[in-house]
């Protein structure tokens, strides 16, 4: 932001402060109000600048979340696919796919995922974060 100077001061960088003041040669703003109400404001911009569908499809993905925490039981017992929707799931939000071995794909939503049976059945897997970060692995003996 340009400073102006003349030969009373400088005047205030807030866009909105008309203020003339004197001080350091570094000091940009005339006050800590201006300086905090610049930074808010630059902030709020920031903000507003984040595309709006970023917010819904994160509420989604959390609604996801929160019903397979719910639904999920470790017997691993296969659930219909209408019992995820009648709770409002969508099959096509995730964080992420967690590939097995014997050549699964598991749709997650953090740490909660599900595997699509052929049978329009869901199983409902819980993958701890260290598997899905590669830090740990299934040691089969």
């Amino acid at each position: 932001m340009p400073i102006l100077e003349n030969e009373l001061g400088r005047k205030c960088a807030y866009s909105e402060c008309t203020r003339i003041f004197e001080g350091r040669k570094d000091k940009v703003y005339c006050s800590d109000q201006c300086r905090n109400a610049a930074g808010r404001k630059k902030k709020k911009v920031a903000i507003w600048e984040e595309p709006e569908h970023f917010g819904q499809v994160n509420r989604i993905i959390m609604r996801n979340y929160q019903i397979l925490k719910r639904l999920y039981n470790e017997t691993l017992t296969p659930i219909k696919n209408w019992q995820l929707s009648d709770e409002g799931f969508e099959f096509k939000f995730m964080t992420g796919i967690y590939r097995l071995d014997e050549g699964i794909e598991i749709f997650m939503c953090y740490e909660y995922g599900w595997y699509q049976l052929p049978d329009n059945k869901v199983k409902i897997y819980f993958v701890p974060p260290l598997f899905l970060t590669g830090l740990a692995k299934v040691t089969k003996e």
